[in-house]
């Protein structure tokens, strides 16, 4: 494993008076910057055509100093989320605030940019082919309908191995974050392999997608199943209704949310929230911060 690190550049600044006040670059240099407690590596998977998974990993301040073992929180589209994710949970004011305990905080990315983000978390995210919802259109290419189960078998039998044997983990604090398509792939998880984890933060799930298939997966569940001792955040924010397309949003996670109350599942705690005056893009660090507290909180 390897430190986490980017280069920075330190511009430093010289003012000199001529006809004026005027700044002037004198000097720039080019140092690398870490991310504390941080580590890096990646993984070449056989499950998802060869793909070279960038693994993030932050850890607790006193992990080198300690023998515990830790909770843990999975964090998809890792390139936008880890930094995030450590930031709220280990370097803020929440840790400062002893909100919640020591965690470890896994992130699962690609490292090659912002447009194959959205391709490549398109193809692993997605459970299934959607061909009439618009804001799916962009994504059709990369989307197989196997891209969902092939991610779980990745994370199942390729990350979780290599995490858990170079880290102290808590196996029965184990939590997975995702938001948008990242939300609707934690629920396809919930309903298809719960086992994978005790918690789920879903926030922002396309329920509409592929003509609510969420919601008949949670049916089928529930026909073969009386049991699901998890902990399930269910969030949106209140303003995602009014992205054209969108305007179901807020009824279907009511929708699900009534589903799953009405089944009641053996063992489930359920907590469903709309966080008023959130669009779909601000609402991920709430659902993250208040996700943090209810999984974790002391």
């Amino acid at each position: 494993m390897k430190k986490l690190c980017f280069t920075a550049m330190n511009a430093v600044f010289m003012l000199l008076f001529t006809n004026g006040l005027q700044a002037q670059t004198t000097q720039t240099q080019l140092k690398q910057v870490c991310l504390a407690n941080t580590e890096q590596f990646s993984i070449t998977s056989k499950y998802v055509a060869g793909e070279n998974y960038i693994i993030q990993v932050g850890l607790p301040s006193g992990y080198s100093s300690s023998q515990k073992s830790y909770p843990v929180l999975y964090v998809t589209d890792g390139d936008v989320c880890f930094g995030m994710a450590k930031t709220i949970a280990l370097d803020g004011w929440m840790g400062l605030g002893n909100d919640i305990k020591d965690i470890i905080v896994v992130g699962i990315g690609y490292g090659q940019g912002m447009d194959v983000l959205l391709q490549k978390r398109a193809r692993d995210l997605a459970p299934s082919i959607d061909t009439v919802w618009p804001i799916g259109k962009p994504y059709a290419k990369s989307i197989t309908g196997r891209g969902a189960d092939n991610f779980i078998k990745f994370i199942q039998l390729e990350l979780f191995p290599v995490v858990n044997k170079n880290y102290r983990i808590n196996q029965d604090s184990v939590a997975i974050f995702g938001h948008s398509f990242g939300g609707l792939f934690a629920a396809y998880i919930l309903f298809t392999q719960p086992e994978l984890f005790k918690g789920y933060i879903i926030s922002s799930p396309p329920i509409i997608w592929n003509n609510k298939s969420l919601i008949k997966l949670e049916a089928e569940y529930f026909s073969n199943h009386k049991e699901l001792d998890k902990i399930v955040l269910l969030d949106i924010g209140s303003l995602e209704n009014r992205i054209p397309f969108n305007e179901q949003s807020l009824n279907l996670i009511n929708e699900l949310s009534q589903n799953i109350q009405a089944h009641n599942y053996e063992g489930l705690t359920l907590v469903t929230r709309i966080f008023e005056g959130e669009t779909h893009s601000s609402v991920t660090s709430v659902a993250l911060s208040n996700g943090l507290r209810t999984l974790f909180g002391k």
